[in-house]
């Protein structure tokens, strides 16, 4: 399994606009097969910094999210609303290592 954390800083006046997209890209990521958890996070302190969750079954797995067209249809729409650029990380999982313990 491998988790990818997303951390965002967005304008402040794009803000709703951001949660929008990034519902409905969570909405279609969490039907993917691969894809074990898909959190969309947003700081208590600072209402422009989001963290995306994610964990997949496995590396095809976030291969293949990257080609759906939810997540095309999010990058584009957000690109205009960072305040910069995206920073991602990959994790390895060592609990739970079940991928069952993730998704019903």
């Amino acid at each position: 399994m491998i988790v990818r954390l997303i951390d965002i800083q967005v304008k402040p006046e794009r803000i709703r606009d951001f949660q929008a997209s990034s519902l409905r890209n969570h909405r279609g990521s969490i039907q993917e097969p691969g894809v074990l958890r898909f959190d969309v996070l947003q700081s208590a302190g600072d209402p422009g910094h989001f963290l995306l969750y994610e964990a997949y079954r496995d590396e095809p797995a976030t291969q293949a999210h990257r080609q759906t067209a939810h997540y095309l249809a999010w990058k584009q729409e957000v690109e205009p609303m960072l305040a910069a650029p995206r920073q991602a990380s990959a994790w390895k999982v060592l609990a739970p290592a079940d991928p069952s313990a993730w998704k019903p």
